[in-house]
């Protein structure tokens, strides 16, 4: 009987099996792509229309035209506005026959204009982080533009904005070419809850009529739920020496024969925190590790034991005072927590968290940053 049972059972687990294969086995990944609208990058805009505040651009990749070999990268492009967010989102679906789509959203462009309301900012965040299907992990954009003018003008490079601004934070370029900061919706999230700032990066239009693109650096700066002012890509750099992996990051000075490169292999920050005279202090030691790119040529004399020294003080400096000076940008100039010290403080140093923390606005104002640099050059490439 036991043995008529076992069968009976391998039996219907057997159909069971042979079930899910077909179930698993049919096409259901061409259905969905055939009646999905994906959506890639989103742009969010003051309207034109007073009694609807947002205004809606999508660009959604048009799956069907990629499968009947159309173009490498074809683009449809909507627009809407809405009474919130949530309906202008919903205004855009409506203008389209698929199911729209947010999983592989790349993208979030916020325009000037929301930037500077802070209502209008924070209905943004509540409602990108209340839709379930988009990614946290979406990249967050500011422009000094409209977010319609910037969905508008394709990368030359990538004809999807999103995919563009995915790939080109997945390379090297957004540390070699020019220290951009990366923020992603979680981080967008967090930065917020903490300290009702952050500082998104900054995405922009360069150039006319065919030669205009888009540009990335710099970032703007968000105190209280609206743009207080924008940082250049030009004194950005030390913020990526605090907070980002710095490694392929390239940094020049100027020597007595003309100017020499490091290209940075390894780049490691640590934040810690002390009490001293009163006032709270926050000491960033940084190490880094790299080797020389460029100098000139036949002087082979840079880099014997004692002018190597000389030189890695030197890198140690400059990378120093760019450290310092982001940190007092911030401080001073828009009193925004940008590195989340306040977060790193409760997690790191409890009792000041707690003898601090009431009062944050003063405390952060008065905090001394003592920055630290160990830097060594571990090749030269110096021909023989």
């Amino acid at each position: 009987m036991g043995k008529h049972k076992g069968l009976k059972f391998l039996s219907k687990f057997g159909v069971v099996a042979v079930v899910l294969f077909v179930l698993l086995s049919f096409n259901w990944d061409r259905i969905e792509l055939e009646s999905r609208a994906f959506v890639v990058t989103i742009g969010i805009d003051v309207a034109k229309d007073d009694d609807k505040p947002f205004e809606v651009s999508m660009n959604i990749s048009d799956t069907a035209a990629m499968e009947q070999g159309g173009d490498e990268n074809p683009v449809v492009k909507r627009n809407a506005s809405g009474e919130s967010l949530a309906h202008a989102m919903g205004q855009v679906e409506a203008k389209i026959s698929d199911k729209i789509y947010y999983g592989h959203t790349k993208a979030v462009v916020i325009g000037a204009e929301v930037l500077e309301d802070s209502d209008l900012l924070r209905e943004v965040i509540d409602t990108l982080s209340r839709k379930n299907d988009i990614n946290i992990k979406c990249i967050i954009m500011a422009t000094d533009k409209t977010a319609a003018e910037i969905l508008a003008a394709q990368p030359q490079e990538q004809g999807l904005l999103g995919v563009y601004l995915a790939s080109f934070y997945n390379s090297n370029n957004a540390n070699t070419a020019s220290s951009v900061v990366k923020l992603d919706l979680e981080g967008l999230i967090v930065s917020l809850r903490a300290g009702q700032s952050a500082v998104i990066p900054k995405i922009t239009l360069e150039g006319e009529g065919d030669e205009e693109e888009v540009t990335i650096g710099g970032v703007a700066v968000v105190r209280d739920f609206a743009r207080v002012g924008y940082i250049d890509e030009e004194d950005m750099r030390g913020f990526l020496w605090l907070t980002e992996n710095g490694a392929g990051t390239q940094i020049a000075i100027e020597t007595e024969s003309g100017h020499t490169t490091m290209l940075t292999s390894k780049s490691r920050a640590r934040m810690d925190f002390y009490e001293e005279g009163g006032r709270l202090h926050c000491l960033a030691r940084l190490n880094v590790e790299g080797s020389i790119e460029g100098a000139l040529f036949m002087e082979e004399q840079l880099f014997d034991a004692d002018n190597l020294a000389a030189l890695e003080e030197r890198f140690a400096g400059k990378i120093q005072g760019e450290m310092e000076d982001i940190f007092r940008i911030l401080q001073k100039d828009f009193a925004v927590d940008g590195f989340g010290l306040k977060e790193k403080l409760r997690k790191k140093q409890w009792g000041l968290y707690q003898k601090y923390e009431e009062d944050w606005p003063l405390a952060y104002d008065e905090m001394i940053f003592v920055a630290r640099v160990d830097l060594t050059i571990r090749n030269t490439g110096a021909v023989k």
